[in-house]
């Protein structure tokens, strides 16, 4: 500890004296300087990535009042006067890259009048507008990288869009703009000077100083320091990542936020104050804990950001400060989480005595060998934000910040934590190529559920503390089967004479996957050598009203050993199986019984509706598991309700309008032929279906055969009259083939000719950025299981779609379709 104190110490001195120099020096400064580390990283990505508007920072301001755009103007011309960073470019200079201050600037902000739309195109168009700021990148070179667009909404109503490349920002710097514009435009408008202190320093001068500080021996410390903390092999954490990552890999972030109770925020900060911890060490011990339960390994590697602004001169300064500290804590022999948060403490505490080394250096340093998307050292980040921006009370003027989303994932996986006075607000922003938003709801759910048990019980080994609620679940299962058997045994002890029958429902207990899951409802046997067949054919309403409830019924354990057994279950719901379906292959053991998709069995099979691009399709379908696969092999299920729910308004009007226009070109040895679909090789019966049907079609060379297609995206249920998103987008769009196959089959067909597309109703092309909204929509309607030997899943095909998983080893569903609906 001593020779710890003695470094802090002549660190500290060595500081102060180098920021004492510049401040003598200031006056002879030229107009180029270096880069600071951190900048330096972000110029070298930009070299590579050019168009890479992964780092634009975006800040929205609603302001309500009277705003005078003159003096606002004025407000950021001195904003800009004053911080020397806000008129720096970033060039190269006999190859080495430098900051380049303008003496003056020619700023002048970007006005929008929205005036005349209606409320809903507005918001439409603020939206629109907000996503192309955040989008369009910067030329560090030539372009300003401080944007401004006022965007007037009405008379006393406005939004400032402030973009800003993150070279010369971060999110302090963001709250001491906002401060500054709230304290000159007030200024301004009562006609006084700035009452701002002049700065006593730029960002310029402490990248000067950060470069003439980091070497010699307190560089060799700071690294030896950390090399030895983190070693030549830092461990890999094994998330829960999807299993088949998108096809296109975009590195867009979602977040998913949610709130802790004002009463836990209360009990978490008594804990640190009986522990002499800080609160961000309590909520980043709750954070290991998680991830060793995730993933069950005992080395947790979590980076965490700080401000770095370590002296008072840099304080009032913008600029990109911040510095990540990777937090490296040995979570094995079993503690309790007091004794891992001892240990969370102490690792913490070094490492803020190490923090002068920035994290492009350490990278440098360790060149760890593995490959990531954008940092080596750590997938998860901690992020803790104290200085939440407050409302600004101005003359006829009042100033809130709006939450803006981060389009682009810079790291795997960020927790951003907030105190608030209502108590803490969380917010997860994941890489959707990596994580998919279900995975990303239950791992909040398990976090706050982990963090009220570690305050009632932080002697508890961290091993043992629950993260997930299950007693109410399995109370209420043990409830409804004992209360099926005691009825049904009562029933059996009770002598021939005038008796209540136990209702057949009563028969079978009802339950659901998971405590938070409605999706589907699953059915299981409360009593042994149930008639499973009969029992269905007599409580057809009852299956019939929850299917309607929950899109899916899931029957479970119900002895089915055969194809024959499924068939007879089918049939006992639904007497009329279809059997001429030209999609699937026959079974081989029933005409009325399909096998699943023949798809190779490394790829998925995206969601769809069965038969939704044709006028004719399957209210009811059921899918019965002869063989599970040894891995994988999932049958995913969203609900089309929640899809069209949470679908982006703008893309669900446009599909609402526009409808969808289904081409395919039946090309032998790529799709299924002509004549097995339509099972006939006269080409004049095929064309009195099409007729039929009102689809065009085309007779192609070589044999082949194109038909068009136009059905709806969306359509209302025809029993609920629900609207449900019913379509085949993600299986016929080109989007979703596979890089190499896509690339492929463009090399050899002409778009028109591939075997299968999708366009709107009136031919133009779905763009990337609404099948992307779309995506997004399913992935967080997604539930998936594991499927079990004898299970049956009947879906509402109009309610629920359905998609396949990769997997490997032998696997064996069957499909079996009923009551047959012509939309014609």
């Amino acid at each position: 500890m001593t020779n710890t104190n003695n470094i802090n110490q002549n660190s500290s001195q060595n500081r102060r004296q180098l920021l004492a120099k510049l401040l003598q020096e200031k006056v002879k400064r030229p107009h180029i300087f270096p880069l600071s580390f951190a900048q330096q990283r972000l110029w070298l990505i930009a070299q590579l990535e050019p168009n890479n508007p992964a780092y634009n920072i975006c800040q929205a301001l609603h302001l309500q009042g009277k705003l005078n755009v003159n003096i606002l103007t004025q407000t950021f011309k001195a904003i800009i006067q004053r911080h020397e960073i806000l008129r720096t470019n970033y060039t190269a200079l006999a190859g080495k890259p430098v900051q380049v201050i303008h003496p003056r600037s020619d700023f002048q902000p970007q006005v929008i009048d929205l005036t005349s739309l209606s409320k809903i195109e507005i918001e439409l168009e603020v939206n629109k507008i907000s996503r192309a700021a955040t989008l369009l990148p910067f030329d560090l070179e030539r372009n300003s990288l401080l944007r401004i667009t006022v965007i007037r909404l009405n008379e006393l109503e406005y939004v400032i869009l402030l973009t800003m490349h993150h070279i010369i920002t971060d999110d302090l710097s963001l709250k001491i703009l906002v401060q500054e514009v709230g304290t000159l435009y007030q200024s301004f408008v009562e006609g006084k000077s700035s009452p701002l202190p002049e700065l006593p320093i730029q960002y310029a001068d402490y990248a000067v100083w950060q470069r003439e500080y980091l070497q010699g021996k307190i560089l060799e410390q700071q690294l030896n320091y950390w090399k030895k903390k983190l070693g030549s092999q830092v461990p890999v954490l094994k998330l829960p990542y999807r299993q088949q990552k998108p096809v296109i890999r975009n590195n867009r972030s979602l977040s998913h936020g949610f709130a802790i109770s004002p009463e836990l925020t209360l009990a978490l900060k008594q804990l640190s104050r009986q522990t002499s911890t800080t609160l961000f060490m309590v909520i980043l011990a709750a954070l290991k804990t998680l991830l060793y339960r995730y993933t069950q390994q005992k080395d947790i590697v979590v980076g965490t950001d700080i401000t770095n602004r370590n002296r008072r001169e840099l304080e009032s300064l913008i600029g990109f400060f911040v510095n990540i500290l990777v937090l490296r804590t040995d979570l094995s022999d079993y503690p309790s989480f007091r004794e891992l948060l001892a240990r969370v403490k102490e690792v913490t505490l070094s490492a803020y005595a190490h923090q002068d080394l920035p994290f492009e250096r350490l990278v440098q340093e360790l060149q760890p060998s593995r490959q990531s998307e954008r940092t080596d050292l750590f997938q998860v980040l901690l992020a803790m934000n104290n200085l939440p921006t407050k409302e600004l009370g101005l003359p006829n003027l009042t100033i809130t910040s709006i939450e803006q989303a981060d389009n682009y994932a810079k790291f795997e996986l960020v927790l951003f934590i907030t105190e608030t006075e209502s108590g803490i607000v969380g917010s997860w922003q994941y890489n959707q190529d990596l994580f998919d938003a279900k995975t990303i709801s239950n791992l909040s759910k398990h976090y706050v559920k982990l963090l009220q048990n570690i305050v009632a019980e932080p002697d508890t080994r961290i091993s043992n503390l629950a993260i997930i609620n299950q007693a109410k679940q399995e109370e209420k299962s043990m409830v409804e089967a004992s209360r099926g058997k005691s009825k049904f045994n009562k029933f059996l002890k009770v002598k021939p004479k005038a008796v209540s029958l136990p209702s057949s429902k009563e028969l079978i207990k009802t339950s659901f996957l998971g405590s938070e899951e409605t999706l589907p409802l699953v059915i299981t046997p409360a009593v042994n050598d149930i008639d499973i067949f009969d029992w269905a054919k007599n409580e057809g309403k009852f299956l019939e009203d929850k299917l309607l409830k929950h899109g899916a019924i899931l029957f479970r354990n119900c002895q089915l050993n055969s194809i024959a057994d499924f068939e007879k279950l089918a049939q006992s719901i639904c007497p009329d199986l279809f059997g001429n379906y030209g999609d699937l292959p026959s079974s081989g053991v029933s005409d009325k019984v399909y096998g699943s998709t023949p798809y190779p069995e490394d790829k998925t099979i995206l969601f769809h509706n069965e038969s939704s691009h044709l006028h004719s399709y399957p209210q009811k379908i059921w899918f019965f598991c002869v063989q599970p696969a040894e891995s994988g092999g999932e049958t995913p299920i969203v609900d089309c309700r929640e899809v069209y729910r949470i679908l982006d308004p703008e893309v669900r009007a446009k599909l609402e309008q526009k409808q969808l226009m289904y081409v395919r070109n039946y090309i032998e040895g790529l799709d299924v032929s002509w004549e097995k679909f339509f099972k006939t090789d006269d080409k004049a019966v095929v064309e009195a279906k099409c007729r039929e049907s009102q689809m065009e079609f085309e007779w192609l060379p070589n044999n082949g055969l194109r038909t068009r297609k136009i059905r709806p995206a969306i359509i209302k249920h025809n029993i609920t009259q629900e609207l449900t998103f019913f379509n085949q987008i993600q299986l016929h769009h080109i989007y979703y083939l596979d890089h190499q196959v896509r690339e492929s089959l463009l090399s050899i067909f002409e778009a028109e000719n591939l075997p299968r597309n999708i366009y709107y109703g009136d031919g133009s092309p779905l763009e990337v950025e609404e099948i992307e909204k779309i995506n997004q929509a399913y992935e967080q309607a997604t539930v998936s299981f594991p499927w079990q030997k004898g299970d049956v899943i009947m879906l509402d095909n109009l309610l629920t779609a359905h998609s396949r998983n990769p997997y490997k080893g032998k696997r064996k569903i069957v499909v079996a379709m009923g009551q047959i609906i012509n939309s014609m």
